[in-house]
């Protein structure tokens, strides 16, 4: 037996946490730079389709119609999502942290359980410790307990709570049967279109083919699904992470950038933030992309290119990846341009190991040692206890004085993660 338990529209529900006030009120969250909604409440979705819709053409209507508007407060989002997940895992033998706002659990040996009654006391648990709502689904597949959590949404009498193996086998086609297949799990909109060409529209009817008809047409992937549909589990829980082959570190400016010394410092800024990615998995990589663009959406003059270099020696050190980064960038910059993006991409990752040495390169310049590691180290400790860019290098410039940082204009308090910003309470 498996649950899943997900957050209802979770950067939402988190701005409400120390914001009583906003009870009832319909709410949404700006992406980077406050250009598009990438979050919203129910009553905020209720308007229409507003989703990765640019802020700036609805703002007229979302402010007549009084709604709150934040930018995103990563950090909060961040904190509020360990403290669930910390929350949950005590509520099962296993747990898979399966994204920011969801994570499955392991009731294997608990059969004899009232599971109905066992998701309502985690759902009251989590609402009463954190005041976060969530919905709970649970099933005797990973699929079967996703599907069950969309139901559970989208059904308001079943209190956010849905057992599929609590229903008789009929009961269990008749909900399988008001869930679309795209909603499915793994199925996705490109298998959908193709699903629904040969007569399967619900999840129903997928559970319902045969296993030959898939596996001809399809892939073992859907041929898995099939079978989890029916209550087969194929898949087990992931209990350790597995780390990232490749880090990415993206984001648009606030400003359009045409000074080189400008766009070098929100490079190195980029690296570093995907070095200290890398370390956190104790990974090395050996090469480095860069990427800038110009905005694809302005009428102004286009220019859009990458270039990439090999390390001599694999590293996750933010000085030599700043080194080699900064020789892409020479590679492709060119003047006269409004830059609105840069992109670093860190790759062929792996653990740290016994490597060959280049005869004429400089070891002790380009490779990790203990010195190097030892500096990474305590630069990463500074920045976990003081915040992000307590410590950093010149290259990265003054974030103050610099036209890319992040602009978050309706960023609310960050109440759990900033001392000068904890909330405070009134005794009247």
């Amino acid at each position: 037996m498996f649950a899943l338990v997900d957050a209802n529209s979770f950067y939402a529900s988190c701005e409400t946490v120390f914001r009583p006030d906003l009870a009832g009120r319909p709410i949404v969250v700006l992406s980077n730079n406050d250009g598009c909604i990438v979050a919203a409440n129910k009553r905020a979705k209720a308007f229409g389709n507003i989703m990765y819709q640019p802020y700036f053409q609805l703002a007229k209507m979302l402010e007549q119609k009084g709604t709150a508007v934040f930018s995103s407060n990563y950090e909060l989002y961040g904190d509020l999502s360990h403290r669930m997940h910390t929350l949950l895992s005590q509520f099962a033998i296993e747990q898979e942290v399966y994204s920011i706002d969801e994570c499955f659990l392991n009731f294997t040996g608990m059969q004899h359980w009232n599971f109905t009654h066992y998701g309502q006391s985690i759902k009251q648990s989590v609402m009463k410790q954190l005041g976060l709502p969530v919905a709970v689904g649970i099933g005797s597949s990973k699929t079967l307990a996703k599907a069950a959590n969309n139901i559970a949404k989208q059904l308001p009498e079943l209190e956010g709570v849905l057992c599929l193996s609590d229903l008789s086998p009929a009961g269990q086609n008749q909900m399988l049967a008001g869930l679309n297949v795209a909603d499915i799990w793994g199925v996705g909109q490109r298998w959908s279109k193709r699903l629904n060409a040969i007569g399967i529209e619900t999840a129903l009817d997928l559970k319902q083919t045969p296993i030959k008809k898939i596996r001809k047409q399809f892939s073992v992937v859907l041929e898995r699904t099939v079978h989890e549909l029916n209550g087969i589990p194929c898949q087990s829980l992931q209990l350790v992470i597995p780390n990232k082959q490749q880090i990415i570190s993206s984001r648009a400016f606030n400003k359009t950038i045409r000074d080189y010394k400008n766009m070098q410092q929100a490079v190195a800024r980029y690296i570093a933030r995907a070095a200290e990615k890398l370390r956190q998995q104790n990974g090395v990589c050996k090469q480095i992309s860069v990427n800038i663009m110009t905005n694809p959406f302005q009428s102004t003059a286009q220019y859009n290119n990458w270039a990439s270099t090999s390390l001599i020696y694999p590293s996750n050190h933010t000085g030599h990846l700043i080194e080699r980064g900064k020789h892409c960038l020479k590679r492709i910059w060119k003047e006269g341009y409004e830059y609105k993006k840069a992109l670093v991409i860190l790759s062929d990752i792996s653990e740290p190991g016994i490597m060959q040495y280049d005869l004429f390169a400089d070891k002790a310049r380009y490779s990790n040692n203990k010195k190097t590691d030892s500096l990474m180290q305590v630069i990463d400790k500074i920045n976990s206890r003081m915040g992000k860019g307590t410590c950093r290098l010149a290259a990265e410039g003054n974030n103050s004085k610099s036209s890319w940082p992040m602009q978050r204009h309706r960023q609310s308090s960050r109440y759990t993660t900033c001392w000068k910003e904890l909330p405070v309470a009134y005794l009247k």
